[in-house]
């Protein structure tokens, strides 16, 4: 199982020049993957600009996704970012999308918020016609540059209901689940995504990705949890790793954020044991550099 990290939900404006450091930091670590959410009614930096100044600075590591809300988005525009990354990064993005389900977001953006589902699957068509080099509709012609890899980015989609699962055999090429608190819950949804995929002939498995909320540290999990609690206010306040009901204490302790090297590693065996390819370890509420090299020797 390969194991990515997670980039901090949020920097402060003043210290974001720490992107590039703790991308430096992962990539020589060992990091698979450098992951990042996506918001924008919040206090993060914009997903695909941030990985570029990511991917300035590294050669191997790969950039990812996990989630971007695309219907947030003009699809075109989308379509050309993204190839733009992956020709910047030399073929190294990963495309992790999702329909987003924060109205506030949408407001903000313009975007219609009740037909967003039928806009998403419309933008992927899009975006796939786009990469591949056609005509980008009604005549108007290619849209450049070409993506590095073939067809475009490889896309994992997020999500739980049966339409979302749908499009990870249609489109797709894996499944990322969210917080992997639930494990048997994450490997039920993940079960529902391999059936679609299955009927529509497809060969192989998609990948299954998981995100681990946690930190190195007493005082450095309690940020991440707090940091949880933030970013899911909408929910009532449910950290990231905590199955409970809103509200929640946001301590480690209630909230199951490992903070030892040991309950990192034993949560990542379970992930392991569910057959899940890929997990980021996402110290949500911490951005010291150090953080990364004591993630390192702890589960790398």
């Amino acid at each position: 199982m390969r194991i990515g990290l997670g980039l901090p939900t949020v920097f402060p404006s003043s210290e974001g020049h720490l992107v590039m450091e703790w991308a430096r930091r992962a990539e020589t670590a060992g990091f698979s993957s450098l992951s990042i959410l996506d918001r924008l009614v919040y206090d993060n930096f914009d997903p695909t600009l941030t990985l570029t100044a990511a991917a300035a600075v590294t050669e191997r590591i790969r950039l990812m996704t996990a989630i971007l809300i695309a219907p947030l988005r003009n699809a075109g525009v989308l379509a050309k970012e993204a190839a733009s990354l992956d020709a910047l990064s030399n073929g190294r993005l990963t495309l992790g999308l999702g329909v987003g389900n924060r109205k506030d977001d949408f407001q903000v953006a313009g975007a219609e918020y009740g037909n967003r589902g039928k806009r998403f699957d419309d933008q992927i068509a899009l975006m796939k016609r786009v990469w591949a080099g056609d005509d980008a509709g009604e005549g108007i012609g290619p849209v450049g540059p070409a993506p590095v890899q073939l067809g475009g980015p490889p896309l994992i989609f997020g999500g739980r209901s049966a339409v979302a699962l749908a499009r990870v055999a249609k489109w797709g090429d894996g499944y990322v689940t969210g917080s992997v608190s639930d494990i048997a819950g994450a490997r039920t949804t993940y079960e529902l995504a391999l059936r679609p995929w299955r009927e529509a002939g497809r060969s192989g498995e998609p990948l299954f990705i998981g995100s681990l909320s946690c930190a190195i540290g007493e005082a450095e999990a309690q940020a991440t949890a707090e940091a949880g609690a933030r970013y899911y206010s909408y929910q009532g306040g449910r950290p990231a790793n905590t199955p409970g009901k809103p509200g929640a204490s946001a301590s480690p302790a209630a909230t199951g954020i490992p903070s030892t090297a040991e309950a990192i590693r034993e949560a990542l065996r379970a992930c392991e044991a569910a057959g899940m390819d890929e997990v980021f370890v996402r110290p949500n509420g911490v951005t010291d550099p150090d953080q990364v090299d004591r993630l390192a020797e702890a589960v790398l």
